[in-house]
């Protein structure tokens, strides 16, 4: 956002780009806020102004750039011609767009949203993308009349199927936002009704949970059969939710030891955008689905595959690692000598296959070129 020779020679001259130039969000301020090269931030909106061709700056919470522009132009006279440019090309734009006749554009389309054409291919994506990962002894799908306990701080939580850039940057936890949603909880009260299972939840994202909540669940978790945990990540994107540590917090994998300790077969549903070391959770859980972000209708397709309505079909598009880090310092080959949790593509169904009556053509190999067919 300073750089002349990429946003002046490069982009303009080079290139020949004569449209609308925006910066990302904050990028200006961030000569100032971050990088330390401006000593305000009337300072780096003046250098980038007069060392750039930008037109518009990405921050649209208050005023601020436009004011500082005036206060670069009473100082600089000069840069009057440079700001009438990057004006033509904004209402170059707005022509083009029609914005002058019609400011706010879009009004036919507001009822095509959440339409029911639609709402089917995103329950059918949520549904091909969900993974079943674990399946110890065909624990899934359970039956609807198997007695259930459901806890995790995703289980209720739309805004964590979704992650970020849902509605604002960061996204929105809870479900008071998502007018079209269902979270897991409400999902499995539709399909199998309120009797058939038992929900309480204790747990933060954070891994925390008070020492009253978690006796209170241990002591339900020991009345049902199965427990389904939703654990996994809050919403997030970008800089604020970069991590160092790939482990999920301590807090949810204790909570899912305190629940397998009391002997009930427990289904982990883990809902995040991203792989994290899961610890002993793989050896504590009967059962693991992956749910990623399987978005608005997640919990629907979650609860489907859960009790066998639909038959799970997913495949990792990501790997989960075993470990924090590969030690390299040895001979370097073409494969990875390290075992991982899941690799990517892993994937498991409730479909059962049988093999019976394999027969080879024959019975001796005579050299490499000989190739045998099975039937």
């Amino acid at each position: 956002v300073a750089s002349s020779r990429i946003l002046n020679d490069l982009l303009r001259s080079d290139l020949g780009f004569d449209g609308v130039l925006l910066s990302d969000w904050n990028e200006i301020y961030n000569l100032h806020d971050f990088h330390r090269v401006s000593a305000t931030r009337e300072e780096a909106v003046g250098t980038s102004l007069k060392q750039t061709s930008i037109d518009m700056s990405m921050v649209a919470t208050d005023t601020d750039f436009i004011e500082y522009g005036l206060h670069m132009l009473k100082e600089n006279p000069d840069q009057e011609a440079r700001l009438r440019e990057s004006a033509k090309r904004v209402i170059k734009l707005k022509l083009q767009l029609g914005l002058y006749e019609n400011p706010v554009p879009g009004e036919q389309y507001v009822s095509m949203v959440a339409n029911d054409k639609d709402k089917e291919t995103a329950l059918e994506m949520a549904r091909e993308s969900i993974v079943l990962l674990k399946n110890k002894n065909g624990v899934l799908p359970l039956s609807k009349k198997a007695s259930v306990f459901l806890t995790g701080h995703s289980a209720d939580d739309v805004g964590y199927q979704r992650g970020g850039w849902t509605l604002i940057w960061q996204g929105y936890a809870g479900n008071e936002m998502f007018h079209n949603s269902n979270s897991v909880r409400k999902r499995l009260e539709n399909l199998v009704g309120n009797d058939s299972f038992t929900y309480l939840n204790g747990l933060m994202s954070n891994g925390s949970i008070s020492d009253a909540d978690l006796v209170k669940t241990v002591e339900l978790v020991g009345q049902h059969e199965y427990t389904i945990a939703a654990i996994g990540e809050p919403n997030y994107t970008e800089k604020p939710d970069d991590i160092d540590d790939p482990a999920l917090p301590e807090g949810q994998e204790k909570f899912i030891e305190a629940l397998a300790a009391t002997g009930t077969k427990v289904i982990v549903i883990p809902f995040e955008g991203r792989p994290h070391l899961l610890g002993s959770i793989p050896d504590n859980a009967a059962a693991i689905i992956d749910g990623m972000l399987s978005c608005e209708l997640g919990g629907q397709a979650m609860a489907e595959i859960l009790y066998g309505d639909v038959n799970p079909s997913g495949k990792l598009p990501i790997t989960y690692p075993t470990i924090v880090a590969i030690p390299y310092n040895h001979h370097v080959t073409t494969r990875c000598m390290w075992d991982n949790c899941w690799d990517f593509g892993a994937s498991l169904s409730y479909t059962q296959f049988n093999y019976s009556a394999v027969t080879l053509d024959k019975t001796i190999i005579a050299n490499s070129d000989d190739t045998p067919s099975l039937s």
